[in-house]
């Protein structure tokens, strides 16, 4: 972002004075010699600039203004190339909404969303479930009320818009850094990226908007702040290496200048300006209140807003022209005190508005005394450890690291071992550093060429370091998950614009050197490196995440269950179940752990459907509350619980409320997971999952003989069974079944020869979206697919399940 213009008046002149040293005290008699002791010398922001300070510049210019006169015209430039910026990122990004023209994306009026977490947001937004008044939720209400829609729409398309204004912001950050028009590739590049696009497609609302919004937003104030004021970091290694003596070191930095020249270019820093304009102070403010504020977004925001701090000190003590160390620890203190309490930090704003001005002479020397700045400091230090911020870091770590089993307390020192989660969820699994690349730009030379650059643009530009902990959230992909990936978009985004607009800049003649190399910048990235994502946009769309005919039978269930009722269906489409059932359910994305994983997996993994009601019934006794279930429970105690629960000699359960249990066709994808975590055994700590594959590849089958083969293939599988879903209903064939019913009375040979000949191998073929898999026995004898496939009115199910609506592709029944 530009920095604020700032006249040299005479109290301004006084505060930036080489007087006004750390120790605070302003010598009056130098104050009003200001003028002279802190004028620019042409040869010395000649040296500057050779070194590549940003701020070495004529004054307009490295102040964020024209060397001319028209300021106005600057500034609409601006906003004319931030515009352009906008605009290109949506057009780009509708590249995908021709894959949603399907009927079978919509319910009704309404498109279908792309992501889980979408409806959690809706359903808060409308009033329903753990989101009510979360920003998340009342951003969609709010917007939703004024554009005259509901919710679910504006999820839809808000993730195309907000996504576009990351590509602003970005665009702001390389204006900050050197080029006004370089920074509209960097804005595309970062929109586009594929491991941020994939997260922030139509329909996909969720956090990952924020995630990335605001830790560029909130930064960008501070960033600029640094730069204007602070030294360069090669400049700090030259002063370093001078003062250690060190000769070569002196050589290769000082670029053959004789040493006490050298020592005074760096010691005439101090023209820069006032730290505490009050323009600065508004701003920094203003951008610690929105760091507060964020924390009610995600979790990751209060450890990067103590990163800003942290660093923000660390550079006003490193990076501090001499004398001026004290005004910078003070001014950065604008911003840390409202970022750790919020509007009551900007009180202390309010004194630093004074402190900056020629009345507030006094106050700033008082301010600026060693022991008062320690004492603010302690002060803020004590900040940004209270509460339990450390054990809270821990815990959201462990959270991301793939454990095999997750240990939950259970009480009276109890301890329950339960399956992980955190290995079933896709955006959660390591990437290995080689696949990393590709998710910054489709091609990995171009993520390596943009990392290597952010390195460059660090040593040029000390406000690249607020961008630091995004380049490390992003290279951790490889072992926090691959969610992380979208955090090193802007990093190699600015990577590639800005060295390559510095190229261009020792290339072309002075008079070409500023928008002319900025054009051509972002004239050659966008044309060698965003011409790519046109064909891959479309390829990237998702579709909803939840079929029609699955959100119909939730809408249904409205209606057709009491109001107090209890959904049993897996986790992933609990928040769903939320938004179109308006019902409880046994789990959802925030209760998808521990106890909350393992239940409903257990229900849906058997093949005993007296256990699977035995066990909702007892649940519901424990008050449909998962955790109750193993109270005081080890693991012992619990496989025992498990077992007896399991027996026929064990009485039918009987417990309050009426209880649902939701299969689908969707779910079947997810088997291998859910039969895993539900034969998990308390005391190996381990379990099994059946044998799934999700056929890519054209298949051929007949019905009458149970033939499955590849299209074009000469070679065959003999099938155990194949069920065919369509719009009117499944067909369903089960070849051992029937060879076995036909041939009573066949010979343990005659047996042994036909099973020999048939594969175990079960295929479900769904010929609406054509999705095709293929299963065990095991999995496919489970209630998640018989419940679904079979015959509800068998005795295997009907003393302990009721059929109460049947879709085909989705089925609801009530626990007896």
């Amino acid at each position: 972002m530009p920095h604020q213009s700032m006249e040299n008046s005479s109290s301004e002149q006084a505060a930036n004075n080489p007087a006004c040293n750390a120790g605070g005290g302003c010598n009056d008699a130098a104050a009003h010699t200001a003028e002279h002791s802190c004028a620019t010398s042409t040869a010395h922001s000649a040296a500057l600039r050779e070194r590549g300070h940003p701020l070495a510049l004529p004054r307009a210019v490295h102040l964020g203004l024209p060397p001319g006169p028209d300021v106005a015209g600057y500034w609409l430039r601006g906003f004319f190339w931030g515009v352009v910026t906008l605009v290109l990122a949506f057009g780009l990004r509708m590249l995908e909404w021709p894959c949603w023209q399907n009927p079978e994306f919509r319910l009704g009026s309404q498109w279908l969303l792309a992501t889980h977490d979408a409806y959690h947001w809706v359903a808060g937004a409308e009033g329903i479930g753990l989101a009510v008044g979360h920003p998340m939720a009342e951003m969609l209400r709010w917007l939703a009320d004024a554009l005259g829609t509901y919710p679910a729409a504006v999820a839809f398309w808000f993730p195309a818009v907000l996504a576009s204004f990351v590509a602003l912001i970005v665009y702001a950050w390389v204006w900050a850094l050197g080029s006004m028009e370089a920074g509209v590739a960097a804005g595309l590049l970062t929109s586009l990226a594929p491991g941020f696009l994939a997260r922030t497609l139509l329909g996909y609302y969720d956090t990952d908007l924020v995630t990335l919004f605001f830790p560029l937003l909130m930064t960008l104030a501070p960033a600029s702040w640094a730069m204007r004021y602070m030294l360069l970091p090669q400049m700090v290694l030259r002063r370093m290496a001078i003062g250690a003596g060190i000769m070569t070191a002196r050589r290769l930095f000082s670029r053959g200048l004789p040493e006490d020249k050298l020592v005074r270019q760096l010691g005439q820093g101090e023209h820069l300006g006032n730290p505490l304009r009050w323009q600065w102070v508004v701003l920094l403010g203003c951008s610690g209140v929105i760091s507060w504020w964020t924390q009610e977004w995600h979790s990751v925001f209060p450890y990067l807003i103590r990163y800003n701090i942290i660093l923000l000190a660390f550079m006003s003590l490193i990076m501090a022209p001499r004398g001026r160390r004290a005004l910078l620890l003070l001014g950065s203190l604008a911003y840390a005190l409202p970022t750790l309490t919020g509007p009551v930090g900007l009180v202390f704003s309010l004194l630093l508005l004074l402190a900056g001005t020629r009345p507030g002479l006094k106050a700033r020397r008082v301010l600026c005394r060693p022991g008062v700045l320690f004492l603010l400091w302690v002060g803020v230090a004590f900040l940004l450890v209270q509460g339990e911020i450390l054990t809270t870091l821990t815990n959201h770590v462990n959270a991301y690291l793939k454990h095999a089993g997750d240990a939950k307390s259970t009480g009276e020192g109890a301890v329950l071992m339960y399956p992980s989660v955190a290995q079933s969820i896709i955006e959660v699994q390591d990437l290995s550093f080689a696949a990393l690349f590709p998710y910054f730009h489709p091609w990995m030379e171009a993520s390596i060429v943009g990392l290597l650059g952010f390195v460059v643009v660090m040593v040029r530009r000390p406000g690249a370091l607020f961008l630091l902990p995004l380049a490390a959230l992003g290279l951790l992909s490889t072992k926090l998950g691959g969610r992380m990936v979208m955090f090193g978009a802007p990093v190699v985004a600015v990577g590639l614009a800005l060295p390559l607009f510095w190229t261009w800049q020792r290339l072309l003649r002075t008079s070409l050197r500023g928008s002319v190399a900025g054009l051509l910048t972002s004239a050659v990235l966008i044309a060698l490196m965003v011409a790519p994502f046109v064909d891959m946009i479309p390829a990237m769309s998702q579709g909803p995440m939840i079929n029609r005919r699955h959100a119909e039978a939730l809408t249904r269930a409205r209606t057709m269950t009491p109001e107090d009722s209890m959904l049993w269906l897996w986790w992933d489409w609990g928040y769903a179940a939320h938004y179109f059932a308006h019902r409880a359910t046994i789990a959802d994305g925030a209760q998808h752990a521990g106890p909350s994983l393992y239940l409903p997996a257990a229900v849906f993994a058997t093949d005993n459907a007296r256990f699977a009601r035995q066990l909702i019934r007892y649940t519901a006794q424990c008050g449909n509350v998962p955790g109750n279930v193993f109270e005081g429970l080890d693991g012992t105690s619990a496989q025992v619980l498990m077992d007896r629960l399991r027996s026929d000699e064990t009485p039918l359960i009987e417990a309050k409320g009426r209880l649902f249990v939701v299969v689908s066709f969707e779910m079947l994808r997810l088997g291998f997971w859910i039969s895993n975590f539900g034969n998990w055994n308390f005391i190996t700590h381990s379990g099994e999952g059946g044998a799934l594959s999700i056929v890519p590849q054209e298949l051929a089958y007949r019905l009458d003989s149970g033939e499955v083969r590849l299209e074009g293939s000469t070679s065959a599988i003999y099938a155990s069974s194949i069920n065919v879903f369509e719009e009117t209903g499944v067909t369903r064939r089960n070849y051992v079944q029937e060879w076995f019913d036909a041939h009573p009375d066949a010979s343990p040979q005659e047996q042994q020869d036909f099973l020999s000949r048939r594969r175990n191998v079960n295929f479900l073929f769904n010929r609406i979206t054509d999705e095709k898999l293929a299963m065990d026995e095991g999995l496919y004898n489970s209630l998640m697919v018989q419940l679904l496939v079979g015959d509800p009115q068998s005795p295997r199910f009907s003393p302990y399940f009721k059929l109460v609506y049947d879709n085909v592709f989705a089925r609801i029944y009530e626990v007896l």
